[in-house]
């Protein structure tokens, strides 16, 4: 088996050559890298001079890609496992990413701001038009002594476009599954001093039925597409009213409404303000200090759907079999209900200030800044009951959960780059992070009387506060042995607190999932070393990593006899002994900082310019992650679910003519398990390959049009988290989608 995987992955590599980790997808030689800076080091590093593994995706690639959204775009990056399934077809709460093995360990920004949900830690996806995006870095390794909270294994910063004349551009797609998408931007420049952005876009999509057509009737009655649309609107202003001081200032609102499954009750909508700012002061050619400021409101509203049958031979809520319902029971009425509903309002400010000098000896450079994070938020969730024959009422409180609670983040750090010779740079790295979680509360109230319910005495209250302070280190070395070839190796730390849903959010109804607010830091000691060749129109890069995470914030399944942390005694009552009560009926588990987790690989990257209209990109991968110490019941030493040991794919752009691209992209994703690892057997998804193409012309005058194909060959496949066939999610089906883009 694994000589039939490793076959196909050295087959891709064949075809498409061998790749660089640090390079720019669009650059082709050492003049293109000089002039490409990536941001997301907090200080002004070329590509060529980045000691870590490091992609850049370019304009042109993301316009000439299949892709229609952020995430998708982001599935052809080396050791960045992404769902097939698009964000907006699943629950934003569930959606993460994972590189180089590890899940919920990658910090994305956009120009150096945290899209991250403030409550769960999850993704904001779409606030981010493809449209609006010039590029972005994606930086492997540990970030944290940069960037703190969650840059723990990388760091993603999205650069959106910046006013540069009184241009702008529209576009609009269409696609497949009544997908469209419509943007406008346009940039007015008053004067050399002050300059305005606005644009706005929106997106619709009805989606799919990302079940197993084969199993719908069985077990998911009244289910139908995950559909979604989402608008956003921003203004930017952009001021430089001397020459050694610049500013921005940036406001928008974002709307994301989401029907998941298509059930009546079922939806996830979120809507809110943010806003951006910026000052950068230069005292000299060689000194500057930047500020930066950020917040955002949100609502969340949230309604989980379900439906079943209401037949006499089956009342809904009750036990369907492995092998789904009976005819007889698919024959009955569907009645679609609300599991539960949710209330997020939060909020989130923040801040930095980052001095930087640059020197002419052996120290080149300096930064040192300090950070601000602040959240505020909480859920109000209510749980139903499953409607029945007799009651077939489809909003009846079973009980209510109310959590809250505060983060704040405060990082101070600095950065000195070395060149102790000229061929050898040295970076060194620190930071020093507090945070504090606090004004929490978790509270749980059981309604009995199933046809009138009756609210009982409420269970919890106010819970304890929590703080931590780390400190996080990394050193980064770069030889240049030669004009072609380059040494990298480096070495550090990092964490990730807890999300505010870990420490406060308890939610179910047949089943409870109990917060825990001494939860502490998941933290991370890593590694790597790799080289870099580059020779005239080919290049290849080799990236050998190892990261080592404990105290894994993860889910423990209550048995009976089981010692009973506190925080589950004031949600289930204090006689809770891990058998079902009336407050806890069913299922019961807790988060834990239960597991520690390596994550150990090597990175083969390359491009080659075959000729000026013919280019190739490519890339291996091979990751091993395991448990090393558990006491979640989950084993140690077996590779971890939703990480495929081997991962290959490339890129094939073809400029048939100065004014029209072609665009290939594959992948083929190794075989993974999906589900738990105490199953027997382990539930498993085969490897796959997945094909893409664009084509795009360019008639001249601003005007242009593409074209695209996403899963060409239609494979039905997943790599979403599920412990059986009925669980399954699947990946986006073939779509076909055409733009229209138009700059003045």
């Amino acid at each position: 088996m694994k000589a039939r995987h490793a076959a196909r992955l050295l087959l891709i590599a064949a075809v498409f050559a061998a790749s660089a980790a640090v390079r720019a997808q669009e650059a082709s030689s050492s003049a293109d890298l000089e002039s490409v800076v990536v941001t997301a080091t907090r200080s002004d590093t070329t590509l060529e001079n980045m000691p870590l593994s490091t992609t850049i995706i370019s304009r042109q690639q993301i316009e000439a890609s299949p892709a229609t959204t952020v995430d998708q775009l982001l599935r052809q990056v080396p050791g960045l496992l992404v769902p097939g399934s698009p964000f907006y077809t699943t629950d934003p709460t569930g959606f993460n990413i994972t590189l180089r093995g590890l899940s919920k360990n990658v910090l994305v920004l956009v120009d150096g701001v945290p899209i991250m949900d403030p409550f769960y830690s999850t993704i904001q996806w779409f606030r981010v038009p493809l449209g609006d995006i010039d590029h972005i870095e994606i930086v492997r390794g540990g970030g944290s002594a940069l960037w703190g909270n969650l840059a723990v294994v990388g760091v993603i910063n999205i650069i959106t476009k910046r006013p540069r004349t009184d241009d702008g551009d529209v576009s609009f797609t269409g696609a497949s599954l009544g997908t469209y998408t419509a943007a406008v931007n346009k940039n007015e420049e008053v004067n050399e001093a002050l300059s305005f952005d606005l644009s706005a876009d929106t997106f619709q999509s009805k989606g799919y039925d990302n079940a197993p057509e084969s199993l719908r009737a069985a077990f998911w009655p009244g289910r139908d597409n995950s559909a979604s649309s989402s608008q956003n609107v921003r203004l930017g202003a952009y001021f430089q009213p001397t020459d050694d001081l610049s500013g921005f200032l940036r406001a928008g609102y974002h709307v994301q409404d989401e029907d998941i499954g298509g059930y009546a009750y079922g939806a996830n909508d979120q809507k809110g303000p943010d806003f951006q700012g910026g000052l950068t002061e230069r005292f000299d050619a060689a000194s500057r200090l930047a500020a930066t400021i950020y917040g955002q409101d949100v609502n969340f509203t949230k309604y989980n759907g379900a439906g079943c049958y209401e037949a006499a031979t089956f009342a809904c809520g009750a036990y369907v079999s492995g092998a789904g319902a009976s005819i007889a029971q698919q024959a009955g009425q569907v009645l679609q209900y609300a599991t539960s509903y949710d209330e997020n309002p939060y909020r989130e400010r923040g801040a930095s200030l980052v001095y930087s000098h640059e020197f002419a000896g052996m120290l080149s450079d300096a930064e040192f800044g300090v950070d601000y994070r602040g959240l505020v938020a909480e859920d109000s969730q209510q749980a139903f009951r499953a409607p029945t024959v007799a009651l077939p009422e489809v909003l009846r409180v079973q009980r209510t959960n109310y959590g809250a609670g505060t983060q704040t983040f405060l990082g101070v750090f600095t950065q000195f780059k070395l060149q102790p010779l000229q061929r050898l740079d040295i970076t060194l790295s620190a930071r020093e992070d507090r945070y504090v979680s606090d004004d929490g509360a978790a509270i749980q109230t059981d309604y009995s009387n199933v046809a009138a319910p009756v609210a009982g005495a409420p269970l919890g209250g106010p819970v304890p506060s929590n703080s931590t302070t780390r400190f996080d280190p990394s050193l980064s070395v770069l030889y240049r042995a030669t004009g072609e070839l380059s040494f990298r190796a480096a070495a550090y730390e990092g964490f990730r607190a807890p999300g505010l849903n870990n420490m406060y959010r308890t939610y179910g109804s047949s089943s409870i999932s109990i917060a825990n607010p001494l939860l502490g830091p998941e933290t991370l000691v890593g590694e790597e070393a790799g080289l870099d060749w580059r020779r005239g129109d080919f290049d290849i890069s080799v990236t050998g990593f190892e990261e080592n995470v404990k105290n894994l914030v993860a889910t423990y399944y209550i048995e009976p006899g089981a010692v009973i942390p506190a925080a589950v005694l004031a949600i289930c009552g204090a006689g809770y002994t891990g058998v079902a009560n009336t407050y806890c009926p069913g299922t019961v588990t807790f988060y834990t900082n239960g597991q520690n987790e390596r994550s150990k690989g090597v990175e083969l990257e390359g491009g080659w310019k075959i000729s000026s209209t013919l280019q190739l990109e490519s890339y291996v991968t091979e990751t091993s992650a395991y448990y090393t110490w558990t006491d979640t019941g989950d084993p140690t030493g077996q590779q971890l679910p939703l990480v495929p040991r081997y991962v290959g794919g490339g890129s094939l752009t073809w400029n048939t003519l100065d004014t029209w691209t072609q665009f290939l992209d594959v992948r083929y994703n190794g075989a993974m398990t999906l589900g738990s690892l105490t199953q027997a057997p382990l539930f498993r998804q085969g490897g796959y390959t997945v094909l893409d193409f664009s084509s795009t012309y360019k008639f001249g005058h601003g005007l242009s049009v593409s074209a695209s194909i996403q899963n060409i060959l239609n494979k039905v496949y997943t790599d979403s988290s599920a412990s059986n066939l009925q669980g399954v999610t699947i990946a986006m089906p073939r779509a076909i989608s055409v733009t229209l883009r138009h700059s003045f």
